[in-house]
């Protein structure tokens, strides 16, 4: 074979190798949505972004051919599905999407959501989000995570759907929504011109992945093979893209910018042309001279006039500016500043501010001046006025020149107080619900245990009455315990009903009037037989202080009530000694009764507590009384509805006095007016 013929062989096949590679390359679709800097396809329909530049690199290890389509997330998921495309790019992996898609293992960036605003409206936490018109993009998953954030805090906001982020950021500017949620990237390069603020609210932190349908398995593994490829080859790959993409500035085509540019510079070369041909002409340069004239009139008026701005918007902050120079020296404050500060500003122009404000020959150690010129940006702490105690936010700005030198410092004092107060009562309110919580299952639990006893008992004894061969004593005995544990657990369920009625406020008061003397001796007898069954050495007394024929207006049965609880609570509590019951005049229109006991007495610290529901006062030489823990509750709630009170005086061992104030007549409620406020069990609110 010639030397000839060998070169054209050579040349052919050269030439037909890449033509094979090329018509071998895999063909793959990938579908776009609009999230920049990570994904996104321009008005050339060239896709662009953090994500398409690592596609394209492992595109190019597997030997695909990729075309990308323009799509949405939530239109994306159905293109996978049905197979109109197959891989979705950025997409954030979760339980819910997993039903639909397959995902690569290795993860390529981690987002966050982040809330905006517009700068008219004060958003600084997420209850501020309480009633207030909110944009979200169909099928974020930052939306869906913010609506659950909303549930959980109980927040009611109006949301408006929006197909994309740009129109989330649309609809926040044009003022149809005060906020609005995007990603942390895209909202960090969409916003450079500072059109809305970016509130301090970041949540839900995902990891982005890419997605495909459900025979797309294969093609996953062979993207996250050519994935950690490119990590163990280029190391730095990753991080240089993102910084790429991260700190290139979005630029985008004004067509009124050129024009005006193009128009600016025409005049500037006409002019120019004239003032060539004419420069040495007398008029010519005296009219220079009068438009140079006028020109910086009016340039120093717009410059006067925008200091008059400045200074109008700096003022009409409630938070409190102030700017100093490098050596600290105070150079210019706004009016909230002015009208908090104990020195007026006009005697401390040109001092030094530590020693103005805190007596000091250096800066404070908690300034944050020199931390932000090395971390070149704002630094923020709290701290609490020690002459107001109002808490507040001081953020420190560093302020640079033109060329980037630092000239001085902003520091801007924000009051939050009331945000603080805020919290703090939101926090109370959480712990009082969860306690409400604990006390409820407390209280199912001690009923459950107190009515089983009883029950038992009835039930126990009743079967043994079954047997003939009992005697007439021992059926007696059977009987008398049913009775008894009968009679305890109607107590227990009395006890529970009236409670049910306090607290759903049913509680209904039929005023008669009795003979005092009458009561406190019928009352005196009946537990004269209960001491003596309770079988401990007690004695009871009576000792009154009223007139025989004394009468009182109150609801009989509540009023009895009230003191049988006292009573039985006495018997309870104490194992030996005396129990005494009384009533004097406390007032010329009021009756006070009281029982006072020898029984184990209450700590002063839990004089209180021993009027909370489901409370019960123990001893460590007793077990945990039996009941329901209701009955001073009950009693307390009662009294009140009479429009009487109750309190008590008791030490440790030396006994415990509980006295009932009540008035002689009827007690009138105010026409709309409530004695006790409703509270549930479950401590939530109709709504």
């Amino acid at each position: 074979m010639t030397q000839k013929t060998l070169i054209i062989l050579s040349f052919l096949i050269g030439s037909y190798i890449p033509a094979i590679a090329a018509v071998n390359k895999k063909s793959i679709k990938v579908g776009v949505h609009h999230n920049p800097p990570l994904c996104s396809i321009d008005s050339s329909h060239q896709a662009k972004g953090i994500f398409i530049d690592i596609i394209n690199n492992v595109a190019a290890i597997n030997n695909w051919q990729i075309e990308y389509i323009p799509t949405s997330i939530a239109k994306g998921f159905d293109d996978i599905q049905y197979g109109k495309i197959d891989l979705l790019t950025s997409v954030a992996k979760t339980k819910e999407r997993e039903q639909l898609a397959l995902f690569n293992n290795e993860t390529i960036y981690t987002n966050w959501g982040v809330i905006y605003s517009n700068k008219h409206t004060n958003i600084e936490n997420i209850i501020d989000l309480n009633g207030k018109v909110i944009a979200l993009e169909k099928g974020d998953i930052h939306a869906q995570a913010l609506l659950k954030l909303l549930d959980d805090f109980n927040l009611n906001a109006q949301v408006v759907w929006c197909n994309s982020l740009d129109e989330v950021f649309d609809k926040i500017i044009s003022n149809e929504a005060h906020a609005g949620t995007v990603n942390k990237l895209y909202g960090y390069q969409q916003n450079m011109d500072q059109q809305l603020k970016a509130t301090s609210i970041f949540f839900n932190p995902v990891n982005l992945q890419i997605a495909g349908g459900p025979l797309a398995g294969i093609l996953l593994n062979d993207f996250d093979e050519a994935l950690l490829r490119i990590k163990e080859n280029q190391p730095d790959f990753f991080e240089q893209t993102i910084n790429r993409w991260l700190l290139e500035e979005e630029t985008t085509n004004k067509p009124l910018y050129k024009v005006l540019l193009i128009v600016f510079f025409s005049l500037i070369l006409i002019l120019l042309i004239i003032l060539f041909f004419q420069r040495r002409t007398v008029k010519l340069k005296t009219r220079r001279l009068n438009e140079a004239q006028k020109v910086g009139a009016q340039r120093a008026k717009t410059i006067k006039q925008l200091e008059k701005e400045k200074t109008l918007i700096l003022n009409s902050l409630d938070e409190q500016v102030i700017f100093m120079d490098n050596d600290y020296n105070l150079v210019w404050a706004n009016d909230a500043f002015k009208k908090s500060s104990a020195i007026p500003f006009e005697q401390a122009v040109g001092r030094k501010c530590y020693q103005v404000y805190f007596n000091q020959n250096k800066p404070c150690d908690f300034c944050l001046y020199n931390t932000c010129l090395k971390t070149n940006r704002t630094e923020v702490r709290e701290h609490v006025n020690s002459r107001t105690g109002k808490i507040y936010t001081h953020k420190t700005h560093p302020v640079f020149d033109e060329e980037q030198r630092p000239i001085g410092f902003v520091e801007i004092l924000s009051d939050i107080s009331d945000k603080k107060k805020h919290e703090e009562e939101l926090i109370a309110a959480k712990e009082k619900a969860e306690q409400s919580d604990y006390l409820k299952s407390a209280f199912l639990a001690n009923m459950s245990h107190e009515i089983r006893t009883p029950m038992n008992a009835i039930i126990g004894f009743s079967e043994l009455l079954e047997d003939d061969t009992l005697s007439h004593d021992e059926k007696k005995t059977y009987l008398n315990i049913i009775q008894s544990n009968g009679n305890q657990l109607l107590k227990l369920i009395s006890d529970i009903l009236i409670f049910s009625q306090i607290e759903s406020g049913h509680v209904k008061l039929q005023y008669g009037s009795i003979n005092i003397m009458d009561f406190l001796n019928d009352t005196f007898k009946q537990f004269e037989s209960e001491v003596s069954k309770s079988n401990k050495p007690l004695s009871i007394e009576l000792n009154a202080q009223v007139d025989n024929d004394l009468k009182l207006e109150t609801d009989v049965v509540r009023f009895k009530q009230i003191v049988f609880n006292l009573l039985t609570n006495a018997i309870k509590f104490t194992n030996e000694g005396t129990i005494t019951i009384s009533a004097y005049y406390s007032e010329p229109d009021k009756l006070t009764v009281y029982v006072k006991d020898t029984g184990i007495g209450i700590p002063k610290e839990k004089h209180k507590d021993v009027f909370k529901r489901f409370s019960q006062v123990q001893d460590n030489n007793m077990r945990k009384a039996s009941g329901t823990g209701l009955g001073l509750t009950i009693a307390n709630d009662l009294i009140k509805q009479l429009g009487g009170s109750l309190w008590l005086e008791s030490e440790p061992q030396n006994g415990s006095t509980f006295f009932i104030t009540h008035p002689l007549n009827r007690y009138k409620l105010a026409k709309g007016g409530a004695v006790i406020e409703s509270q549930l069990l479950n401590s939530k609110q109709e709504s």
